[in-house]
């Protein structure tokens, strides 16, 4: 594939210590290992809250409609604030054409099995951020949701809370994809817990691995299907 890379860091203060240089090295370092041809990389520092005050990324967006296959970035929060907001970009600008987004902190792109489920999954926590500015919040929560917080409690296995932003875990993705994996080849959930235990994997809460936690991961990441074969496929 053709790709367009994108670095940013938030501040002129932040250069040396999130290191342009370093992401760069490592969008470079993927697009050899792979195969893939990195046609141009674009830089950027300043906030990622408006896209509007990022020339260089909607720079770099125009150049993958005009000459690309995608873009790549090492870290979701390099493209936008939130799930939704890369949930928008994906669903809205680059699949409609044909487009794809890699992220290595995911180790995923926009075109494999595994990108497509942490897609799914960004799509719950936009399902999960919309809610929590409807009405039927309350109270503090309401407030907190207003302001564009995580007002759930401890968050779910493949999330965790960030500065009160609900984003995703890249080690528990990791889980999840072999959870999914195990169970698209017709692995009971008990098979697929001892096998979680065998290899080391550690849930969200407790020491072991049991069905029960491995049925609620497969609840969550087929919540958005109202048949199952068509993610399984």
């Amino acid at each position: 594939m053709k790709l367009v890379g994108y670095v940013r860091v938030s501040s002129e203060g932040q250069r040396e210590n999130t290191s342009l240089p370093e992401q760069m090295r490592r969008i470079q370092a993927y697009c050899d290992a792979y195969g893939h041809e990195l046609v141009h990389l674009y830089q950027e520092v300043g906030s990622g809250k408006n896209t509007e005050d990022r020339p260089q990324f909607l720079a770099a967006m125009d150049h993958v409609a005009m000459d690309a296959d995608g873009i790549i970035a090492i870290k979701l929060d390099r493209i936008a604030r939130n799930c939704r907001d890369v949930l928008t970009l994906v669903e809205d600008i680059l699949q409609p054409n044909n487009k794809v987004l890699v992220l290595l902190d995911l180790n995923v792109d926009t075109s494999t099995s595994m990108g497509k489920m942490v897609l799914t999954m960004m799509a719950a926590v936009a399902e999960l951020e919309r809610s929590q500015i409807s009405e039927r919040t309350q109270g503090g929560r309401k407030a907190k949701a207003e302001k564009g917080g995580y007002a759930y409690g401890a968050p779910a296995f493949g999330f965790k809370s960030v500065d009160g932003e609900l984003v995703i875990k890249s080690d528990e993705i990791e889980v999840i994809d072999v959870i999914r994996r195990h169970h698209k080849s017709g692995k009971s959930l008990r098979a697929i817990a001892d096998y979680l235990n065998q290899q080391g994997y550690k849930p969200k809460r407790g020491d072991k691995w049991q069905h029960t936690s491995v049925k609620c991961v497969l609840d969550r990441l087929y919540s958005r299907y109202k048949d199952h074969k068509k993610f399984r496929k």
